[in-house]
């Protein structure tokens, strides 16, 4: 709640959307136990969802995404955001053999993959015309493709299948840009609170 809120804290002029994002907030702070609930019901039985508005920010060299999301189904993201997180820190979901890490800086993780390269037996013998070949890859915009009922099997390995089910089912949404309606049928819209833990 924090974080939506600080959204809010040096603007002096709010839309429709945004006051009613704020009252929704306030109103989180001073009923807890009912929007909590409110969440745990959204998380369980909601399937169907509002359409996501989009904006471009022009930057001139590339276009910034900006989405709109119903400030009700923001607020329900950001708190299975914080939970997601907070049960893979308590689950260590992300063990420390996952690289790179926030357990460690990144000097002793270089230190430690030459150690490790160092401590190979015969690693540097090239009598067989042998070679060591370090690959490093990066995966770009592998979320953005994936499809969507591979993601939901995906997620159901590590989640319960009613929080995959709404996270799957919350980025098959009816994307609206000016005149234009599209149905996101693939990819995860980077737009949801929730998108830095499947990202």
């Amino acid at each position: 709640m924090e974080r939506l809120k600080e959204n809010y804290a040096a603007k002096a002029r709010l839309n429709q959307t945004q006051r009613e994002e704020l009252s929704l907030i306030e109103q989180a702070y001073d009923n807890p136990h009912e929007a909590l609930s409110r969440i745990k019901r959204h998380l369980l039985t909601m399937r169907a969802f509002k359409e996501v508005s989009i904006e471009f920010n022009d930057q001139y060299l590339y276009l910034v995404p900006i989405y709109d999301i119903d400030p009700l189904e923001k607020i329900t993201d950001a708190y299975l955001d914080q939970y997601l997180w907070l049960e893979a820190d308590q689950r260590m979901l992300f063990p420390n053999w996952v690289k790179p890490s926030d357990s460690e800086p990144p000097p002793l993780l270089v230190y430690k993959v030459c150690c490790g390269v160092n401590n190979m037996t015969n690693v540097w013998d090239t009598s067989n015309n042998e070679t060591l070949v370090m690959v490093t890859t990066q995966y770009s915009k592998l979320a953005e493709k994936i499809d969507l009922t591979l993601l939901n099997r995906l997620l159901r390995l590590i989640v319960d299948h009613n929080i995959a089910d709404y996270m799957s089912g919350k980025n098959n949404v009816n994307i609206n840009f000016k005149d234009m309606n599209h149905i996101n049928g693939y990819g995860i819209i980077r737009g949801l609170q929730f998108s830095s833990f499947i990202f």
